[in-house]
């Protein structure tokens, strides 16, 4: 059985194709095409996993689709995105479009949703048995493994956790979903860029202030570039980061008892800068025992969300089979 993976990005989309035993035979990344609107990129994808069924027709070929934001599973419809730049795409029938143009019905979901299965298979191994994988970029998703089975709650949206809020919803900062006080506003990308700013103002003649400076787009990497230097005003947004994550961390395993938490994306790769404020977080939570065993781990892999839709569509094709 093949499985093909599409993990949809509002700057690019990535493709991969994988066997059953986990072998990839294709794995492709190519700009999110907004020229032609939202028939013509259905188009793309669409011509994409033909091909794959032409070059595999002796094989069943399975998709999976992983899309950001607010995403009916049961249906297979993105109901809202504030990322993805294609007109009329509110309640986008990503599902049933791609079901014509290619006559496979794919498994739709929100992408850190696919990003938590493809962790769980590729990087533990099925080890643990609650798990929470949290995506940190531009924005900070999550995906639930509960008793070893995906988790996308009633209406395909659990895992959240970058829109549950952490400070006042009057006074905190402002989110890209339009809501004051989520944990996005204070540790994705846009976040970071933010108390970045703030701290170059207030120390001018920081390494991060000459770092910033120099750039003319602002990256994360010139954060960890600096705080590796030695610079304390990186290392203090660091720090802070840790902190709001660790806050964001320790409500939901205190709600879920979960015993691994997953950290994917591009943030995450300045873990050894922001871990030790997440641990000290937790440490400190008055009721101890979710957290005494609890464990937290760096996924090393870029492309977990596309792995994880093309294991994910073959797991799903297998299950349907079975019924």
């Amino acid at each position: 059985m093949i499985g093909v993976g599409v993990d949809i990005g509002g700057t690019f989309v990535k493709l991969f194709v994988m066997n059953e035993h986990g072998e990839i035979f294709r794995k492709e990344k190519i700009e999110t095409d907004y020229s032609k609107g939202a028939k013509g990129f259905i188009t793309q994808i669409g011509d994409y996993i033909n091909a794959i069924q032409k070059e595999f027709q002796d094989q069943q070929v399975a998709v999976a689709v992983g899309a950001p934001g607010d995403v009916d599973n049961q249906k297979g419809v993105l109901r809202y995105n504030p990322n993805l730049k294609f007109k009329d795409i509110a309640n986008w029938p990503l599902a049933q479009l791609l079901y014509k143009h290619t006559g496979i019905m794919p498994c739709v979901a929100n992408d850190a949703t696919l990003a938590a299965w493809g962790v769980y298979e590729a990087d533990l191994k099925h080890q643990g048995t609650n798990i929470l994988v949290v995506t940190l970029g531009t924005g900070v998703g999550g995906g639930l493994i509960l008793n070893k089975e995906l988790y996308q709650g009633s209406n395909g949206t659990a895992g959240e956790i970058g829109h549950t809020k952490i400070a006042d919803t009057a006074t905190g900062p402002l989110c890209g979903c339009g809501a004051r006080g989520c944990l996005e506003a204070f540790v994705g990308t846009i976040g970071i860029k933010r108390r970045v700013l703030e701290a170059v103002t207030d120390y001018p003649d920081s390494i991060l202030a000459q770092l910033v400076a120099a750039e003319k787009d602002f990256k994360i990497e010139i954060v960890s570039r600096a705080a590796e230097k030695g610079c304390k005003t990186a290392l203090k947004v660091w720090e802070d980061t840790g902190h709001y994550l660790g806050i964001g961390l320790a409500n939901f395993t205190l709600v879920l008892d979960i015993d691994t938490i997953v950290l994917t994306g591009g943030v995450s790769g300045a873990a050894p800068y922001f871990l030790p404020a997440v641990k000290r977080v937790l440490a400190a939570q008055q009721i101890q025992t979710p957290f005494k065993r609890l464990k937290i781990l760096v996924s090393q892999n870029p492309n977990i969300g596309g792995v994880g839709a093309a294991m994910y569509a073959i797991y799903r094709a297998k299950k349907d089979t079975l019924k």
